[in-house]
């Protein structure tokens, strides 16, 4: 697709959204005020509204045509510049006294999402389908003879909606197969094929041709992608930072650092935790009764844990034991003898948790993520597990991929940080919703150990 395809597809998008916006609130306001009702201060409001909605999404990257764009991720996007289409909605018309103007919001950007969400799904299936077809591909030519190249093709073939197709090799190796010449023979190979870009797959021992390379990709107008000789090091997705006119690359770059993604788990943190603080609030006060009967001590337990960037926080849970001198040093045992009675009811259920709703609300915690340590498990397993600290990366939760695969009290720390680090490479608002709603069917099985 060329610039000109893309501007004007990116302008026809945007025109379609302005639209179906438009279109969204007269539809609200028909419903909520009726026709003979609405005015000219109305329509204007409609208009100005709908405007904005588009600059958010221009804002938010939804006309973006980037070939690996996933599809649940720009859906994400769209909820969440929906959101604050909705806030700025209410605003607008309670500003200009729209009567109802909270419903006519309401109304205008649930029919406005459900209408542009199943219009990036059809024509990203379209772009797709004609990917797949190779009516409309990208050529490629791989440069190098680095394994980088073959892994890189496989991707291509295993991935035929990206759109690529690869026309062969150019490599001083006389191994490669489908090779079409020399590093020496790279201008006349791009004059013939004409691909639209050329990825560089060099190994170590080749990289002094990278500068002859680049000039002849430079001279012919051809697009030059560079796969780094240090690729297989990095372990997430990576992110290209300007230092002066230095590149520096950030070797796990995870979605959780793009602003947006931030802001939409932090206000599904504050709605979900206070929702449930408001809901579950009989059931705590339960607990709390519950707990000061049992036996002699404070009903709410406090502990130091480990969060986000290595910081350490108090973790509130109901106390489950009698008061002892081991509860920051030990974990326990199904058969612990300082647990209570009532206690175990507590852990069995899950209800022993709850009081970290309020760790979720202040900030500490989220509902999803890795479950907090001790300090002292901390220090001992980052000596002993490799990348066991990049959980720390994020906001610890009150469950997590990890627990809802079973992996809680006596079982493989190993495949506990595995599956955490999955969480946090692969997150998304989707996977939050998935372990929140699996997590009640998993809360009764809770194996737990004694470790001094």
């Amino acid at each position: 697709m060329g610039q000109i395809e893309k501007y004007l597809a990116h302008f026809l998008s945007a025109i379609a959204d302005f639209i179906i916006n438009f279109a969204s609130i007269m539809v609200a306001l028909v419903l909520v005020i009726t026709y003979n009702s609405i005015g000219g201060t109305a329509v204007a409001i409609s208009v100005a509204v709908a405007l904005a909605s588009v600059l958010i999404y221009f804002a938010f990257d939804l006309y973006s045509t980037k070939v690996f764009a996933k599809l649940h991720t720009q859906i994400i996007k769209i909820l969440i510049a929906q959101l604050l289409n909705l806030t700025i909605g209410i605003v607008f018309f309670a500003i200009f006294s729209i009567m109802k103007y909270y419903l006519v919001a309401l109304i205008s950007v649930g029919v406005s999402s459900l209408a542009i969400i199943v219009k990036k799904i059809i024509t990203t299936k379209f772009i797709h389908y004609l990917r797949i077809t190779k009516k409309r591909v990208k050529k490629v030519i791989i440069v190098g003879g680095s394994g980088a190249g073959k892994e890189y093709e496989n991707q291509i073939n295993l991935n035929k909606h990206y759109g690529y197709v690869v026309v062969g090799y150019v490599s001083v190796n006389r191994e490669i197969e489908n090779k079409l010449g020399t590093y020496k023979e790279l201008d006349s190979i791009i004059k013939e094929y004409k691909p639209h870009e050329i990825v560089l797959a060099l190994s170590s021992s080749e990289e002094h041709n990278l500068q002859e390379i680049l000039e002849v990709c430079d001279t012919n107008g051809t697009r030059a992608m560079i796969i780094p000789t240090t690729y297989r090091y990095f372990k997430a997705k990576c992110q290209v930072d300007m230092i002066g006119n230095v590149p520096v690359i950030n070797t796990r770059t995870i979605p959780l650092d793009n602003p947006a993604n931030a802001f939409a788990k932090r206000l599904m943190d504050i709605v979900i935790s206070s929702l449930m603080i408001l809901v579950l609030s009989p059931i705590m006060l339960f607990a709390m009764i519950g707990v000061k009967l049992s036996s002699k001590g404070p009903a709410i337990f406090k502990q130091k844990r480990v969060g986000k960037n290595n910081e350490e926080f108090t973790m509130y849970k109901f106390r489950s034991m009698r008061v002892n001198e081991m509860s920051d040093t030990a974990w326990t045992t199904n058969e612990d003898k300082r647990k209570t009675k009532f206690g175990t009811f507590l852990r069995k259920t899950g209800i022993d948790e709850l009081p970290q709703l309020f760790n979720v609300l202040f900030g500490s915690m989220s509902i999803v993520g890795p479950r907090p340590e001790l300090p002292k498990f901390v220090e001992e397993y980052s000596k002993t597990i490799p990348l066991y600290k990049v959980k720390h990366q994020v906001k610890p939760g009150i469950t997590g991929l990890a627990q809802i695969y079973g992996y809680r009290g006596d079982t493989s720390i190993e495949r506990r940080i595995e599956l955490d680090i999955k969480y946090i490479e692969e997150w998304s608002v989707y996977n939050d919703i998935k372990i929140i709603l699996t997590t009640p069917f998993k809360m009764f099985n809770r194996n737990e150990k004694y470790v001094k």
